[in-house]
């Protein structure tokens, strides 16, 4: 089923499939129902789940918009909550484990799920951000989102995989909207201390350290328990996913 959900003249679309408790996931930067890297998951998951995805602000099916503010994607995840009458589960994957937590404390009572969350308690201070920002101003889109991945630390033959795919003109539209994510990734002790519910980190074990080191670093930060769960680079295997949100609704 899909839906749209209209905010000050802005339309998010959305769309959910399954039928069980509800589960929103909230995709990482540049993720998009053009270009949705835990798909496979999430169909599995929707054998057990009803499962609401959305396009973020800015990404796939919406208009495309200038700069996008995290307190933007806040409202916009919060609205969406209610619109479709809250949820059992909501899980965000890297940057968007951010979004969910900044959300979070205003949220109805659910589950909260941290998938890889590329996350941190300090601000960012390498310069990405204002250089993203630059690339964006000149119209250097392609530029900025190879910035990104690379300051990232995506490995080449990813990057090199997206740019060839059918999908990539819809990444490099989206951004724009890696300013709001790169803002989602600092999360301050305020911002979790209103996170009153259960929080669960899912990590895989073929990330490198200074993957699994943030998730890892932000349950110790939240007394959050760590799943570690078999994947490749920043990904979790879908059944391995799909088993332990089953053992955790």
């Amino acid at each position: 089923m899909q839906g749209q959900l209209s905010r000050a003249g802005y339309t998010i679309h959305f769309e959910s499939s399954g039928v069980g408790p509800r589960l929103i996931w909230v995709d990482p930067a540049l993720g998009s129902s053009s270009m949705r890297p835990m798909q496979e998951a999430l169909a599995g998951l929707a054998e057990r789940f009803e499962v609401v995805t959305y396009d973020r602000r800015g990404r796939g099916r919406n208009e495309s918009a200038d700069i996008v503010s995290a307190t933007a994607e806040v409202d916009d995840l919060l609205a969406l909550v209610e619109h479709v009458g809250g949820t059992a589960l909501i899980a965000g994957f890297s940057s968007g484990a951010g979004l969910v937590l900044h959300a979070a404390g205003q949220l109805p009572a659910a589950t909260v799920v941290l998938v890889e969350p590329a996350v941190g308690g300090t601000p960012d201070e390498s310069g990405l951000r204002e250089s993203v920002q630059r690339r964006v101003a000149d119209g250097d889109l392609e530029g900025a989102v190879r910035e990104f991945y690379e300051a990232t630390g995506t490995p080449e033959e990813i990057i090199q995989g997206l740019s060839d795919s059918p999908v990539w003109g819809d990444v490099v539209r989206c951004a724009p909207t890696l300013i709001a994510d790169i803002d989602l990734t600092f999360v301050d002790d305020d911002v979790l201390a209103a996170v009153q519910k259960p929080v669960h980190v899912i990590v895989s074990d073929g990330s490198p350290p200074e993957i699994t080191g943030m998730g890892t670093e932000l349950a110790a930060r939240v007394h959050a328990p760590v799943w570690r769960e078999p994947g490749g680079w920043h990904g979790v295997d879908a059944s391995a996913l799909c088993a332990r949100l089953v053992a955790l609704d």
